[in-house]
């Protein structure tokens, strides 16, 4: 019963948390963080309940790496991957610490952060029914010049046993100068393989989850306005000095001399008039259909918004494999990720998948 809940916590593996050009930057490196620690968290408890009848407290040391770092789902074509060293430390009482560093090789410093967290995992007194309480917090790099809003997280996750697997609700909260929120449900089922060779215990764990929260992102905004009546007395007067024979803008430049000189009009209106009559010039029949169009209709004024929009963010199907000997534990898996665009959300996001793997220590206590 405990084993199936802390299954969940692979699915995080899908958690893909928000844009590599959008996201805050501390959101990026969340998502690298719980990418890389669900291999190692699952095969922690997993592994204190396998062959248990009473669980023991654990310390497990890990290794894990990742083919593919993304952020809520996407990759934005960033070329890169993830390594992720930990310690873990489970009491038998069922709270449980995690010490872990990441690098990426994406990301300048590559090794940054490192996390610290706390929690505690526990039943119901329905059996079926689990859950899991946990709190964090990142240590960036002092080499990092980089604004850092989201230096803490909390969550909590609910999980139901089913004979065939179980079904979960991970939520968490991203909070410091800024505040971000996850929701993950998600389905996975348990296929047992057996035994093979030094293996003791062969399982598979296909998953399907979505993400759903809110992200910062760039919007694209078209709109249409109109010019001003002085402007569109401009264009006209250009349009009109355009058509105009080079005899007659010699007239029309001697009257516009004039008119300064007997005061009718000021030195800027001269000036200003001097000008268009030079520049009408160099209008084209082209140029003034489209200076006419302008006054018309008026014109399109393109613009980059930044937003927080709330939505869901990806699909992600994951085939992990979990092998285990004595004290060691194997995880390989795969992820395809589908991202989704929010609403209003400008950069286009493409399917993406990626391979990781894990490789624990276990060491049990009395």
């Amino acid at each position: 019963m405990h084993r199936t809940v802390t299954i969940l916590v692979l699915l995080l593996l899908a958690f893909t948390s928000k844009s590599q050009d959008t996201l805050s930057y501390a959101e990026q490196l969340k998502a690298i963080e719980e990418e890389m620690d669900s291999l190692s968290i699952f095969n922690l408890i997993d592994s204190l309940f396998t062959l248990d009848i009473k669980p023991k407290s654990e310390l497990n040391i890990r290794f894990g790496f990742t083919t593919n770092v993304t952020s809520a789902g996407r990759d934005y074509e960033i070329s890169q991957s993830g390594i992720s060293p930990g310690l873990s430390y489970y009491h038998k009482s069922g709270f449980y610490s995690d010490l872990a560093g990441y690098w990426n090789s994406g990301i300048e410093p590559n090794y940054n952060p490192t996390v610290f967290s706390v929690g505690y995992l526990g039943t119901f007194n329905n059996p079926n029914w689990s859950y899991t309480i946990d709190a964090e917090r990142w240590f960036y790099n002092p080499k990092d010049s980089s604004d850092n809003p989201l230096t803490y997280s909390v969550g909590s996750s609910i999980s139901y046993d089913f004979k065939w697997g179980f079904a979960s609700v991970d939520y968490s909260l991203l909070f410091g100068e800024e505040t971000a929120n996850r929701i993950i449900p998600n389905i996975t089922g348990t296929i047992n393989l057996g035994k093979w060779w030094i293996f003791k215990s062969i399982n598979l764990y296909p998953s399907a989850s979505m993400m759903i929260g809110n992200s910062d992102i760039t919007q694209l905004r078209i709109s249409n306005r109109e010019i001003s009546d002085r402007n569109a007395d401009r264009i006209l007067r250009l349009t009109t000095f355009a058509n105009l024979t080079d005899e007659q803008k010699k007239y029309v430049g001697t009257i516009i001399i004039r008119a300064y000189r007997n005061g009718s009009i000021t030195e800027d209106t001269r000036n200003q008039l001097l000008l268009d009559l030079r520049n009408s010039a160099n209008l084209s029949d082209e140029d003034q259909v489209a200076l006419q169009q302008i006054v018309n209709e008026g014109y399109e004024v393109t613009e980059y918004i930044d937003s927080n929009e709330f939505g869901i963010l990806n699909y992600a199907f994951t085939l992990p494999l979990s092998l285990k000997t004595g004290s060691f534990y194997f995880l390989f898996s795969y992820t395809y990720s589908i991202p989704v665009q929010l609403p209003g959300e400008f950069i286009e996001v493409d399917p993406i998948g990626y391979f990781g793997a894990s490789i624990s220590y276990r060491i049990p206590f009395k």
